[in-house]
């Protein structure tokens, strides 16, 4: 794993840079950070300002669970779910990074979870302090958030830890080996690997880490996938939406900065042979929308922010509401995948495809390499290179209905068929933590 000398420089040099250099950096920052909501509700907790779930001699050791995001959060929801079946009894706790995925775990997961906490920055005080107070029986960490500095601190603990949903885009492991005497010693802090595809298994093996190491893979993601909407659901959309039933939808999920002036210009030619096509835009970032809509302003189509409310005759709806798109691709006809037209690495595709759409996306899915191969390669989805290839695509699909429908149903089946990972993880888990408990180091 690497030449031990050069890796304990090498985290030495970290922690020196990150717990002596970064604070007087930091500390003038602090007002103008605190002016940021996300930042004010956040800074504090995550420097170690904050009441951990604590776990004395008299109880039992928890279970914690970490996801940095939203994205991280979500694809563990199902996950946690089945471990609150598989670990009665057992304390589970969960930490996230962001205000967001904070209030959304609340939302979601409050009665699944015993506590509920902010994972610090990796300053030793702070990890030192979150550590001994919540002293886990086992950390699981989902998809990503490697900090040498905490994963060296379990280490001197001697807390077993898994990695789960892991991924390592090749963008990734380039990078991951530039300064591999780093964090190899961090990936290797895990006892297990529970990789999101066959692949990124093979680059984990190909970073340094033994074989033994990486499990049976599978991609939390597609469980996050729930059933089609009820017909009374998609009907009740369609009405607060001001969509008829003849009219036809394109659905932008999660598009960046640029793709937007890219969507109106097909969306432009679009309308010529789809005269009641209608453009919903769903940003990757929701304070876009004012940006998004003025952007359509000065063309003759009628453009509304949804929290404004749809008037009849709307052509273009841009959504300025969190949580929203996995039920708005019920409504598509079409489904465009953003961040992949851009160089952002693309977003999730699995939502649209679970929702029976054919799946578009751009040049850049590096961020879902194997989601999208999968995709591509069932049927479900196209990939695009640019601007006119889309409106190209879209065009064929909006004028032959029985393919649209054809490629969603196959991306549909794609989702299907890779489903039920959180269930057989969950099983996993429980069975590793019986026999480290019923045999501790």
């Amino acid at each position: 794993m690497g030449h031990p000398i050069l890796s304990r420089i090498c985290l030495l040099a970290y922690l020196a840079v990150f717990n002596l250099l970064a604070p007087p950096v930091l500390l003038p920052c602090l007002p103008f950070l605190l002016l940021i909501r996300k930042r004010r509700k956040t800074i504090f907790q995550r420097l170690g300002f904050e009441s951990y779930p604590t776990s004395d001699r008299s109880t039992a050791k928890p279970v914690w669970v970490h996801a940095l995001s939203v994205g991280e959060l979500l694809s563990c929801v199902p996950l946690i779910r089945e471990l609150r079946d598989h670990l009665p009894g057992k304390r589970l706790l969960l930490s996230v990074s962001t205000l967001t995925a904070h209030e959304i775990a609340a939302e979601k997961l409050g009665v699944y979870v015993d506590g509920l906490f902010y994972f610090p920055y990796d300053f030793l005080p702070a990890v030192r302090k979150c550590v001994d107070r919540v002293r886990p029986a086992l950390f699981l960490l989902v998809e990503t958030d490697i900090w040498p500095g905490f994963l060296a601190e379990m280490r001197r603990n001697a807390i077993p830890c898994l990695l789960l949903n892991a991924r390592l885009s090749p963008r990734s492991l380039q990078f991951s080996r530039m300064i591999s005497h780093l964090l190899l010693p961090a990936f290797d802090t895990f006892q297990r690997i529970y990789p999101q595809s066959a692949e990124e298994a093979k680059r984990f093996v190909s970073l340094g880490l033994k074989p033994e190491k990486i499990q049976r893979p599978g991609n939390l993601k597609f469980d996050l996938a729930g059933g089609f909407p009820s017909p009374e659901l998609i009907m009740g959309m369609r009405q607060s939406l001001n969509i008829r039933d003849e009219d036809r939808v394109l659905l932008a999920g999660s598009t960046h900065p640029g793709e937007e002036v890219m969507l109106r210009s097909a969306f432009i030619d679009l309308r010529q042979c789809s005269p009641g096509l209608k453009l919903v835009i769903v940003p990757r970032h929701p304070d876009r929308a004012a940006e998004i809509e003025r952007l359509f302003h000065h063309d003759s189509f009628g453009v509304r922010l949804l929290s404004q409310g749809v008037p009849p005759h709307t052509d273009v709806i841009v959504v300025d509401c969190m949580g929203l798109l996995g039920s708005l691709y019920a409504l598509a006809d079409v489904a465009f995948v953003g961040g992949s037209l851009v160089k952002k690495g693309g977003q999730n595709p699995i939502e649209p495809a679970a929702a029976g759409k054919p799946v578009l996306f751009g040049p850049d899915m590096s961020d879902f390499p194997d989601v999208s191969r999968i995709l591509i390669e069932a049927g479900g989805a196209i990939q695009v290179q640019d601007a006119r290839e889309l409106t190209e695509q879209c065009a064929r699909l909006l004028g032959k209905p029985e393919l649209a429908m054809e490629i969603g149903r196959r991306a549909r089946s794609a989702v299907v068929e890779h489903q039920g990972i959180s269930r057989t993880l969950a099983a996993d888990i429980a069975s590793f933590l019986g026999r480290i408990e019923a045999h501790p180091a």
